[in-house]
């Protein structure tokens, strides 16, 4: 078998999964819909309910992933993301005190966006002001900050209002139980459009990965390029959060598996990324949805008991490659 063939054959298979995480996705849950509808009061809960869940869930865990991607890339580092980053601390931040000040609900991804876009204008700042250059470990330790004082922010506005700590506590963990047409619309539109324009550039991502002066030499506007890729995964990132919350560790843990276990390019990389990315989403919902039925997991919790051992997992065989090495 040809590599083209084996490559075909294992986006054939993941697209074969994300099919089946569709399926029972929409079909199995705590709210009564089985494989069976069969009445008026089903097939309410069927399109008004389970289509957008699944829908906003898919949206979600294909942008998360695919940012992670490109932040990991742009950035060279596996434990860059939208947590490290501060960017996911920086929407918290804005959603909850939205919530504080007692906006209209769909003012609240408007926050959310703006303080995430925010974090990255900050960032990018202090970066640029501290060593005057595209450094990594400056921008990863700087986002690291930013997001220690979003959250030390989010704790003194939960002090001043105890009586909104459901509200704003609730947004931390991320869940998707909250769709609507509106919402799927709205991300997945906007989803859409950074995810084509990335592919379209991951020609010039991919000489990026060669090295700087390599990239250079071809003709390529590193600092420009690597800029733009960073503002629209923010961006993609920042409509997700804000009507999904935080959901943590998928961008960070999917993009490092498949680089590590798929010897692809990054075209393909990014396909498999937005194929096991929507795939786990939809699972860790539906896992979060039955598994205490009928109380209702974020999806957030979920993903976390599911990545914290793995990515200690890659942590530890990390470590020992560069001992082996």
């Amino acid at each position: 078998m040809t590599k083209s063939a084996k490559i075909y054959g294992l986006i054939a298979l993941w697209f074969l999964i994300l099919l089946f995480a569709i399926t029972i996705s929409l079909f199995v849950g705590s709210t009564g819909v089985t494989w069976k509808i069969d009445n008026q009061l089903d097939w309410t809960i069927f399109y008004k309910l389970r289509i957008p869940r699944t829908l906003l869930a898919l949206i979600a865990g294909m942008g998360l992933v695919i940012s992670g991607q490109i932040y990991q890339t742009i950035l060279n580092n596996p434990l860059a993301d939208s947590f490290t980053l501060g960017l996911a601390s920086g929407a918290t931040f804005g959603s909850a005190l939205a919530v504080f000040i007692g906006v209209s609900v769909w003012f609240v991804p408007l926050f959310s966006i703006f303080f995430s876009l925010l974090t990255l204008i900050v960032i990018v700042f202090i970066t640029e002001t501290m060593v005057k250059t595209f450094h990594v470990a400056t921008m990863i330790l700087s986002g690291i900050f930013i997001g220690a004082f979003f959250n030390s922010a989010l704790y003194i506005l939960l002090l001043l209002k105890p009586d909104k700590v459901n509200s704003m506590v609730s947004y931390m963990f991320g869940s998707v139980s909250s769709a609507e047409k509106l919402t799927v619309e709205i991300t997945g539109g906007v989803t859409l459009i950074c995810i084509l324009i990335l592919f379209g550039m991951s020609h010039f991502i991919k000489m990026i990965q060669l090295g700087d002066d390599k990239a250079i030499t071809l003709g390529v506007n590193v600092r420009l390029i690597s800029w733009c890729c960073l503002l629209i995964a923010a961006i993609m990132t920042a409509v997700i959060i804000s009507f999904t919350g935080i959901i943590g560790f998928i961008g960070m843990i999917v993009p490092q598996v498949v680089r590590r276990v798929y010897k692809v390019p990054i075209s393909i990389q990014m396909i498999l990324n937005l194929l096991i990315g929507g795939s786990l989403l939809l699972i860790a919902d539906t896992v979060g949805r039955v598994i205490l039925s009928p109380i209702q997991i974020p999806v957030g919790i979920v993903l976390s008991i599911i990545a914290i051992p793995i990515m200690m997992y890659l942590m530890i065989t990390e470590q020992r490659k560069k001992e082996n090495h």
